[in-house]
């Protein structure tokens, strides 16, 4: 089988001025868990960019910019939308099968993307979350074989304003306002 190409996407390594034609859509804090940590939205083309990034202070040393990029085609915004819901409902009622926490690797507009449960989202309280992959595109780190991949918790994403941006964002992509 042939491998499908991808159209390479630029890596954001400065949040507040990324390069040239990429254009920032939205910024959101993680106020609830983690106030310095933040989540920005840019469009690259027919793509989606999500720049999560905080500033790391280590002991004895200078702070530096800490960066993790997903990416994924812009459809993805209303995608999920349709997987939360789906997630939502029993399986009974036409939802996830039982016994399963992710979705089968589904394309978006030519990528494979999965929506999965994360036991551990990754805040202090070590609370379940929401994780997206997308398997046909590796990390931004030059050495990495991993997909890219993005996690929320369940209480930045439902009490912290995240599904509430990310709804906003799939009327606008749906509207061709972004």
């Amino acid at each position: 089988m042939k491998k499908q190409y991808l159209p390479p996407l630029i890596e954001i390594t400065e949040p507040d001025s990324p390069a040239h034609g990429i254009k920032l859509i939205a910024r959101i804090n993680d106020s609830l868990n983690y106030p310095n940590r933040s989540y920005s939205f840019y469009k690259q083309d027919d793509f989606l960019s999500i720049v999560h990034h905080w500033i790391i202070t280590p002991k004895n040393k200078a702070a530096y910019l800490a960066t993790e990029q997903f990416d994924a085609p812009l459809e993805i915004l209303p995608w999920f939308i349709d997987k939360l819901e789906f997630f939502m409902k029993s399986s009974t009622q036409g939802g996830l099968p039982a016994n399963k926490i992710a979705t089968d690797k589904e394309k978006v507009r030519g990528e494979y993307i999965i929506l999965g449960r994360a036991m551990d989202a990754g805040n202090a309280r070590r609370e379940g979350g929401y994780i997206l992959d997308n398997i046909d595109r590796k990390d931004h780190h030059k050495i990495s074989t991993n997909p890219q991949d993005i996690t929320f918790s369940d209480s930045f994403l439902f009490e912290g304003g995240l599904m509430d941006l990310w709804k906003d964002l799939a009327e606008k992509y749906k509207g061709d306002n972004l």
